[in-house]
């Protein structure tokens, strides 16, 4: 899939194809396979800038229904912008609303592939636990989460969290190449990607 829509940021597309060579062999190492058609809810998804690698990630299979929600109106617009299916099998949907809230969504289907990018746990915990839980609740038998950060505490807090919450951890590995970022001290893009599923 290809985006309708040039990415804001130089860099981006780099960052998000060595995300799907990554996530490509860490749904591999997890023993993964999604059914055809699937369905993928990618939470707090901002301008869901890896929506591309996601559907290519889980190749061969076809996805059927594909949802990201985010806070953000705006960027919930740009990324109603970039993507558009590219067959009629295929139903593309962006949401503005509160991605920790899913629970109150009742007319959404179980997902084979929760996908959360930078995952914000150290930020309100309170609001990731919610959140969290409903991701993992959110995935149908055999279905997997996966999350990246951007820096190791939280990544370590997430994990945490997601193993009380009775998720069991398949994959877990830190990107070596990952983009540093020059703004952030001990930040860099997608620096840990790990891949759960509910027990």
């Amino acid at each position: 899939m290809q985006p309708r829509l040039p990415f804001r940021f130089p860099g981006i597309a780099a960052d998000v194809e060595r995300l799907r060579v990554k996530l490509t062999e860490a749904l591999s190492l997890a023993g993964f396979v999604a059914d055809s058609p699937a369905a993928v809810l990618n939470l707090a998804c901002g301008r869901a800038d890896e929506t591309g690698t996601l559907f290519a990630a889980l190749s061969p299979a076809q996805v059927g229904f594909y949802l990201g929600i985010d806070l953000l109106p705006g960027d919930i617009a740009e990324a109603t912008k970039r993507w558009k299916p590219e067959t009629p099998d295929t139903r593309i949907e962006f949401r503005a609303g509160d991605a920790s809230r899913t629970e109150r969504m009742r007319e959404l289907p179980p997902f084979d592939l929760v996908f959360i990018r930078h995952q914000n746990y150290w930020h309100d915990a309170p609001v990731w636990d919610r959140l969290l839980e409903n991701a993992l609740a959110a995935l149908k038998p055999g279905g997997v989460l996966a999350i990246t950060s951007y820096f190791d505490r939280e990544h370590a807090l997430a994990l945490t969290a997601l193993k009380l919450r009775g998720a069991e951890l398949l994959v877990n590995f830190r990107h070596a190449e990952s983009r540093i970022l020059d703004d952030a001290p001990n930040k860099s893009v997608d620096r840990h990607l790990a891949v759960l599923r509910r027990r």
